[in-house]
């Protein structure tokens, strides 16, 4: 490729603020080029690198038989493929089968300052895969997480997988793929002691039981009161306090559930306890209470709480002494105890965690850290939701047939090398995934040995299939220095003054010195370092 021939020109800043390097990095080396808040297109460097990203996914997925198809992209991608093949799995011997698609996405919900992050339109990867009994199905789960990892890695990508909300079947198994990130969006809860982490969402953490003196329970007279806030000040006390009942519907049942005051009620932990879509809980209405619960809203509490299940979370049952609702208007329960006082139907961990919470596991400090997601890996269970998804096993019967996906965001993958790969004067491509791997570039194209030189190396390294762009433009040496590190390319060769005498300039992107070598050693060296 010739670089006076590339669509995509570099530019020294971008206006637009984001949240973190990478998206500057994309639009300022012509890899990217916004449109309108929040859509971009992809311009030539920036397609080479994301085919060389699909073609590394998609060849590792086809050595494991993995067929690619296209499947509408307007439906839901798991029910798609089981509408696609649900004719053509009747048999045992029809199982496992295994396709990809690559295809654009839309998103609905954008932040502009995370850039092509979350873009409104962007690239995916997905796969779908059909077992014949729920074991075959966590075995390709683990196999596909491991695989991702591996891929990861070989282009310098650290992978933390961590358990999360699973939105097929809340559940079953569900893994994200996350790159640490000073900026990112998810935050992450570990332990240095005993190496626990997990998603906040998804974060357990240790709770200190208490033993407070057994006082029995007392009314008290609260007008008016219904906030937190205005029973801190009223009884002097605080949120940690309080035990807060939270009328919730969940599908078609009303559930109270009980937390600390201090704490926000966990929707994702709540969806997976009663194998609920996230999307089917909400807070009760008014008219979900009136003349079902005995109850006042505003002032519910789990004393003598009827007409209605009870989900206590597990750090009300360690604490002792709490303030409720009385079920009364403007009144309080105070030296409310678990058992004593009252019952759950089912005791479960449905609070988020805090900031000063310890580590679930040994009890020791949690650290907070930051990353982003680039996939995740999903068992759907029994599929049960696509009429006709049965296969006849050995003995003629039928049997249920089992699902697990994956889904890999290209938009965030390649940010994500970005973001781990560049320096003060631009990206470091891994060699793998670089959209060029080498650079030839031509100081002065008036001189007619520079640039005989240069299609020399040009002509020479394609012959031997490198990947090369030539730097012919007229451009000052500073200008051409300054792009070649902003564009990362791997392997920069720099034909100037000592081309009359066969040398040039040879450099690493990721090192600092450079070598003057005759053209045929840097033939050499380049050779040996690619294949």
């Amino acid at each position: 490729m010739l670089m006076s021939k590339l669509i995509g020109k570099t530019s020294k800043k971008v206006e637009d603020e984001f949240n973190i390097d990478s998206q500057k990095l994309l639009l300022r080396s012509g890899m990217f080029r916004g449109i309108s808040p929040g859509l971009y297109s992809v311009l030539p460097l920036g397609k080479r690198v994301i085919d060389k990203l699909l073609n590394l996914l998609s060849g590792e997925l086809k050595e494991q038989d993995f067929q690619n198809v296209i499947v509408p992209s307007n439906t839901e991608f798991e029910r798609a493929a089981c509408l696609t093949l649900r004719n053509d799995l009747k048999s045992y011997k029809d199982l496992p089968k295994s396709i990809y698609n690559i295809s654009s996405l839309e998103r609905e919900k954008i932040k502009v300052k995370d850039g092509a992050l979350k873009s409104k339109s962007f690239t995916a990867l997905r796969s779908f895969s059909f077992y014949d009994n729920e074991q075959n199905m966590l075995d390709g789960f683990k196999k596909m997480k491991e695989t991702y990892k591996t891929i990861f890695e070989e282009i310098g990508l650290s992978i933390i997988e961590l358990k999360s909300y699973n939105h097929k079947n809340p559940v079953a198994n569900c893994e994200e793929l996350v790159v640490n990130c000073e900026k990112g969006d998810r935050r992450i809860f570990s332990c240095k002691a005993c190496g626990y982490r997990a998603l906040e969402e998804m974060a357990d953490f240790h709770i200190e039981e208490n033993d407070i003196e057994d006082m029995e329970i007392e009314p008290v007279h609260t007008p008016n009161i219904k906030t937190i806030k205005e029973l801190e000040e009223y009884m002097n006390i605080e949120a940690g306090d309080l035990a807060k009942t939270l009328l919730v519907k969940a599908g078609d049942e009303t559930i109270a559930i009980i937390i600390r005051g201090n704490r926000e009620l966990n929707l994702y932990k709540l969806s997976t306890l009663l194998n609920v879509p996230i999307e089917d809980i909400k807070m009760a209405d008014y008219e979900d209470i009136d003349g079902k619960i005995e109850t006042v809203p505003g002032f519910v509490g789990p004393v003598e709480l009827e007409g209605v299940r009870i989900i206590v979370d597990r750090e009300i049952t360690k604490i002792g002494s709490l303030v409720t609702g009385a079920n009364k208007r403007d009144y309080h329960l105070k030296n409310v105890r678990y058992e004593r006082d009252f019952l759950g139907d089912m005791i479960a961990d449905v609070s988020y965690i805090g900031e000063d919470d310890k580590c679930p596991l040994c009890g020791e400090e949690l650290t907070k850290e930051n990353g982003i997601d680039v996939g995740k890996v999903l068992s759907v269970g029994r599929i049960t939701d696509v009429k006709s998804m049965e296969y006849k096993n050995r003995e003629g019967k039928p049997n249920s047939i089992y699902g697990a996906s994956t889904y890999i965001d290209i938009y965030r993958l390649l940010s994500m090398i970005v973001e781990r790969n560049h320096d003060e004067d631009g990206i470091i491509w891994p060699t793998k995934v670089a959209p060029y791997q080498v650079i030839v570039s031509i100081l002065n194209i008036k001189k007619e040995d520079q640039i005989e030189l240069g299609k020399r190396l040009y002509n020479e390294l394609k012959d031997n299939s490198i990947e090369v762009i030539l730097d012919d433009r007229n451009e000052r040496a500073g200008a051409k220095f300054y792009d070649a590190d902003l564009l990362g390319i791997p392997v920069r060769i720099v034909v100037a003054r000592g081309a009359g005498e066969n040398k040039v300039e040879f450099k690493l992107r990721w090192e600092n010195e450079k070598e003057e070598l005759n053209v045929d050693e840097a033939l050499k060296r380049v050779v040996q370092l690619l294949k």
